[in-house]
Parts: C-alpha cells; sequence; structure tokens
C-alpha cells in the first residue's frame, strides 16, 4: 500500500466570483452526460463516470505530463509493488494502490493506479492507522479540486474542494499501521511535527505552485500546482538533507564525523515504505583516485520478526530498530580510517527505494541509488605535527528550489 494523494486543479473554463467556500452539490447543474460513463458489471443499474489519464491529458496536458512520471502513476505497475503484492498476499493494499479496481474490476483504468479520477473525485477523507480513509464519488459528473471559481464544462462539472489543499487528503492513503507495525506513518509523522504545527500541509513541498494554464487555452494562473510530487525539478530528494563532515587527525588515524539533518522535510527522511534507505557512504582514495577504504552506514526503520531478524513489512511484528531523521533532527556518526599518505575524504549520501533485504526477498533487480548530498574533504600525509590540511570542516546546505527545467521538444498531442 503506497501513497495516494495527489492533489490538484482540474477545470477548464472561466473564472467567476462565488464563495471560495461555495457548495458544489447546491450550486452546480445536474450532470450532463459527456459520453464517457463506464458501466460497472458488478451493478448493471449504477453509471459509473471514470476516464482514463491520456483522455484527462487532452485539455490538461500539464498535468498529465507531470503525473506520468510520478510514483502515483506507477502505483499498480512498478516491479516492486507487484513482486511484494504476490509475495504478501495483502489484500488491503490494492484500496490505496488500484483505488478503482473495487468499482470499476474490468476497466483498463484500474492498471492506472492513482490516477486522474481517483484524486479529483476523492471525498471525505480520514486518516486513520487502517488506512484508506476516503470515498471515491464516481457516480457523477463531478471533479474536485481547490478553486471554487470556476465555471461547469461541457466534459465535467467543477467540484469545490477545500480538502484538496490539506494534507489530510494525502494523510488518507499516507498513514497504515496493519497488526500494529508502523508501515507508512507520513502523515501521523507531519501531523506531530513542525510543519504541522506551521500549517505547512504536504502539498506545500510536494505540490509546488507556479504560473500555468489549467487546460489547453485557458488563461496563465497563478496558483497552478505541480502534479510529479517531488517539486518543480523533481529535486525534493536533493533538498532534504544538510550535510557536514569534519575530519581531524588523531594519531595518524583520520576521525571523520557525518552529521546529517533534516532541513527541508516536514517528515521523517526516509519515509514511505519502511524498507526505504537513506545511505552514508564514507569512502577515503588517494591523490589519483584509487579507492583505498569504504564504509557504509544504512538509515531507515527495520521491521523484524519473532526471532529478531529482518523480514519485510506484511511479515513483521515489531520495529527492531530507527535511524531515520526526524524534522529538524540530525543523525551523526564517526568513521575511522588510517590511510598511507596523503587523499580526499568522499562522502555521499544516497536514497534507495528499498533496503538490501527486500530486494533478496523479492528477487528484485538492484535498485538504483539516487544522490542526495555529499561533500568532499582532502588531507595531507601523516608527519610530526599531525597530518596537514586538518582539521577541516565541510558544510553543505539544502539547496534552495529549483525552477521548473525548460520543457524540450514539441509539445505532445492527443494523449
Amino acid at each position: 500500500m503506497v501513497a495516494v494523494a495527489s492533489l490538484g486543479l482540474l477545470g477548464c473554463g472561466s473564472e467567476k466570483d462565488t464563495p471560495a467556500n461555495k457548495d458544489p452539490v447546491a450550486t452546480t447543474a445536474a450532470p450532463r452526460d459527456a459520453g464517457a460513463v463506464a458501466i460497472d458489471a458488478a451493478a448493471p443499474a449504477r453509471k459509473v463516470f471514470l476516464h482514463g489519464a491520456g483522455r484527462c491529458g487532452e485539455c490538461h496536458e500539464k498535468m498529465f505530463d507531470e503525473w506520468e512520471t510520478s510514483a502515483h502513476a506507477r502505483a499498480a505497475t512498478s516491479p516492486l509493488f507487484k513482486a511484494a503484492s504476490a509475495s504478501a498476499h495483502e489484500t488491503t493494499c490494492a484500496r490505496c494502490h488500484t483505488p478503482l479496481a473495487a468499482d470499476a474490476p474490468k476497466d483498463m483504468i484500474t492498471t492506472e493506479g492513482v490516477t486522474c479520477d481517483v484524486c479529483h473525485t476523492l471525498r471525505e477523507p480520514k486518516p486513520a492507522k487502517t488506512g484508506a480513509g476516503f470515498r471515491l464519488a464516481i457516480d457523477d459528473m463531478v471533479k474536485f479540486g481547490p478553486r471554487c471559481n470556476l465555471d461547469d464544462h461541457y466534459f465535467h462539472r467543477m467540484g469545490c474542494s477545500p480538502e484538496h489543499q490539506q494534507a489530510e487528503l494525502c494523510g488518507s492513503c499516507h498513514w497504515w499501521e496493519p497488526r500494529g507495525v508502523p508501515v507508512f506513518t507520513e502523515y501521523a509523522d507531519w501531523k506531530a511535527g513542525p510543519a504541522a504545527a506551521a500549517n505547512q500541509p504536504c502539498q506545500d513541498c510536494h505540490m509546488p505552485k507556479e504560473k500555468a494554464p489549467l487546460a489547453v487555452g485557458a488563461p496563465v494562473r497563478t496558483g497552478v500546482p505541480h502534479h510529479g510530487m517531488l517539486g518543480l525539478a523533481a529535486d525534493l530528494r536533493a533538498r532534504a538533507l544538510g550535510l557536514a563532515v569534519s575530519v581531524k587527525d588523531e594519531a595518524g588515524t583520520l576521525a571523520v564525523t557525518v552529521a546529517l539533518t533534516n532541513a527541508g522535510a516536514g517528515h521523517f527522511v526516509p519515509s514511505g515504505l519502511p524498507e526505504r534507505r537513506v545511505v552514508v557512504v564514507a569512502r577515503v582514495v588517494d591523490p589519483a583516485g584509487a579507492e583505498l577504504a569504504v564504509e557504509r552506514r544504512s538509515l531507515g526503520r527495520v521491521l523484524v520478526d519473532a526471532k529478531g531478524a529482518e523480514v519485510p513489512f506484511w511479515r513483521a511484528i515489531k520495529v527492531g530498530s530507527d535511524s531515520r531523521i526526524a524534522p529538524g533532527a540530525t543523525w551523526s556518526e564517526t568513521f575511522s580510517f588510517t590511510p598511507p599518505g596523503a587523499g580526499v575524504v568522499e562522502i555521499e549520501v544516497l536514497y534507495r527505494s528499498a533496503s538490501e533485504t527486500l530486494t533478496r526477498e523479492l528477487a528484485l533487480p538492484e535498485v538504483e541509488s539516487e544522490r542526495m548530498t555529499g561533500a568532499k574533504v582532502p588531507f595531507g600525509g601523516p608527519g610530526t605535527g599531525g597530518r596537514a590540511k586538518l582539521p577541516k570542516t565541510v558544510t553543505v546546505k539544502p539547496p534552495v528550489a529549483k525552477k521548473r527545467p525548460a520543457k524540450q521538444g514539441p509539445a505532445k498531442q492527443g494523449k
């Protein structure tokens, strides 16, 4: 069960002056049949209004392009999810990974995972440890979003939803503790942290706003959220951690202290699937770049079985250890190396979407690592006065948010 909550804007049409809290049921017209009605085989009398993301993308090209690269788009099809589902036999995962399957089990739209018609029909979000606390209003043509001043469009009606700017929408799937085992706790961690106290919901970071048209041919508006979930430049992980590396000589031995501060995330790092890891790699190389020594530390929540062995979450009974970094907190550890001469200490901080244990358990291909931050500290050879160039501390602050990269190539047509 992975996180859902792609909150966003849908809506062609012109703006009109209406209260920000208008009632979408009381103030919109009766449904108009747009000719895109799916019939639920299990309940033929019930009309289910669903569209594939490509159909939505014909008007909402910006949102489609962003969503298409997101984890939400792969919620039902990623190799990790499919392998885990087959191994776990955990039926409750489907409600958040394939939310439309219960209402349209034979429709291809269910393979799109957390698609447009999931988030834009999501109502009554109620985060809880049991997960999947929401209802999908798919038996009407209303598509909900946070704007309350848009006219209905011929293709669908506009629904006003303040919840689409609130963390509770995300928390309806981003909190799940089956059998008392904390699996997904992003919402609960956020709720207990400084971001919630400062009234900074998930959307502030995961769906930053920019100037853009809401639909093809519509005017450019302010406050249009990005739908990729990792920032305008997909760099949220790179902006999460601050790094400080201190190197000093202790009788010929290098004492390398690495400190990581969660300066950019409103939840623990790493977050999400318990098997996600932040890996700190401390390496010493000679002046020619040849590796002399290397050590690694893996940070994350480790779930274990009754014998204390690390296992995937569906076989776990408790938390064995938890070295995730809380918002505003710092993790620190010292590495020791004894190189024969001069060289460079290289620190790399990497993100892994799955631990080595889970990768082996599911026989998955090797998971690629994503660089979050890093630093280099040169040092001299040993001498009576200690190593030259030491002691030294290098500090790397999290980078500022990048702007959206320029779009390459011609615009896509006919999705």
